[in-house]
């Protein structure tokens, strides 16, 4: 993992210096193979039986165990848990203790311990948008994955392909409501791209006017949740064709071909592909790329330049309760995004198996959904992946908004593409 994010870093600065120069490395083939099935095949058939234990019996055989419970968190709901934890088991005060991270210096952290024998961690919970954990730490046998049989008996077995889900969010466009009192004005992502003009490969037409008809505000495209969102449209590239030929009565045509700059192993783009269509019509945009989800909800809120959509986290829909004229949008066709899910897996060889998972059961509500702290996370922006335990806070069903699974095995392999193609063809956009 360490060696790939450096190539990717290598990658974009030779793209920031010259606009294809691009030398170098290829990619890191990591193991692509069918993730192992959920729950009797995930872990060693030796040993305890964890994944059939109570929560009362992992407690018991916690207590035998002298080490402190480390988490590592790419969330601060990480350390609520553990506060909650503590209430109901006293008896682990200082032996429990929550580390946050960003996912990068996290994954980095665990190689490294577990390559030199120095493991001091028990727990990785960790947002996992485009597959990288998976395939780079749970296939390198740097993490198990621990499945519960009394909770995973209520989890959509497609969202245990990738490991133990605590629960799921996404990334929504927002929408002005005061603009659009009637409900979302999208019926798709090609609405996103109104106004681009197919002879002058721009939004500026050949008389020199701007058609582009909305104001666009986003989270940097190049980070996890979002370069992985563009993968997935462009993995399922032949269902967004089919919507374009639905929706415009007319066959999608391709316009991204003369700008593909392919290397073989380090950026990489398939011909006639509706996503990639998608992705390049965007990249031409007038886009405003904000540092924080507030500000881009702001904006939204203000839309000073007319029609305005903002792009970022699913979680600053509360800003809605503060005044700000913002919702998301939802229904979009062929979907709107995937599940994005904040995982829980226990670190290979820790030092404290059963109270790894212990917690990691207490924070999915234990056996039956309400004995542990499942409920603090819920939250604007989440939902539940049990099905005998539902988060109310958040106004929409994940039917609602329309949410599909990942595909975190194709994902994986078009997320670092999406990142470079992004650098590449913004230079070539007339606004930048």
């Amino acid at each position: 993992m360490k060696v790939k994010r450096l190539l990717a870093w290598l990658l974009t600065l030779a793209l920031l210096l010259s606009v294809i120069a691009v030398t170098g490395c290829a990619k890191n083939d990591a193991a692509t193979e069918e993730p192992a099935a959920a729950g009797a095949e995930a872990e060693e058939s030796t040993g305890p039986d964890y994944e059939n234990m109570s929560m009362d019996e992992l407690y018991q055989l916690a207590k035998q165990e002298t080490g402190t419970i480390t988490i590592y968190s790419t969330t601060t709901t990480a350390q609520t848990a553990v506060k909650k934890f503590l209430k109901t088991y006293p008896e682990f005060e200082g032996r429990i203790e929550y580390i946050e991270s960003d996912t990068d210096t996290v994954a980095d952290r665990i190689e490294t311990e577990s390559d030199t024998g120095n493991i001091n961690a028990d727990v990785l919970q960790v947002k996992d948008n485009s597959g990288e954990i998976y395939y780079e730490l749970v296939q390198y046998d740097y993490l198990d994955v621990y499945y519960p049989a009394s909770v995973c008996a209520h989890v959509d077995p497609e969202l245990l392909k990738y490991g133990m889900p605590v629960y799921a969010t996404y990334s929504p466009w927002y929408y002005n409501t005061k603009a659009y009192p009637d409900g979302c004005p999208l019926k798709s992502w090609w609405d996103i791209v109104q106004g681009y003009d197919t002879t002058t490969h721009s939004y500026v037409d050949a008389s020199g006017k701007n058609n582009q008809f909305w104001t666009i505000y986003t989270k940097d495209i190049t980070s996890a949740s979002y370069a992985a969102l563009w993968a997935q449209l462009i993995v399922d590239g032949d269902a967004i064709a089919e919507q374009y030929e639905t929706q415009y009565g007319k066959p999608l045509e391709y316009t991204y071909m003369d700008e593909l700059k392919n290397n073989e192993g380090v950026m990489e783009f398939p011909e006639n592909n509706g996503g990639v269509e998608l992705f390049w019509r965007f990249t031409q945009m007038t886009i405003t790329e904000l540092d924080d989800g507030d500000q881009v909800v702001s904006a939204v809120d203000e839309s000073l330049n007319g029609p305005t959509l903002g792009l970022c986290s699913g979680s600053k829909l509360d800003n809605a309760d503060n005044g700000l004229n913002i919702n998301w949008v939802t229904g979009l066709q062929p979907y709107t995004a995937f599940k994005a899910c904040d995982y829980a897996y226990v670190i290979k060889d820790c030092d404290n198996p059963a109270g790894a998972r212990l917690f990691i059961l207490y924070m999915l509500g234990g056996d039956d959904g309400q004995s542990g702290c499942l409920a603090a996370f819920n939250a604007i922006g989440k939902w539940s992946i049990r099905d005998d335990y539902v988060f109310d806070k958040t106004p929409y069903t994940a039917e609602e908004v329309n949410l599909k699974n990942p595909d975190f095995e194709d994902i994986y392999s078009f997320y670092p593409d999406v990142k470079a193609y992004w650098i590449y063809w913004r230079s070539l956009a007339p606004s930048t």
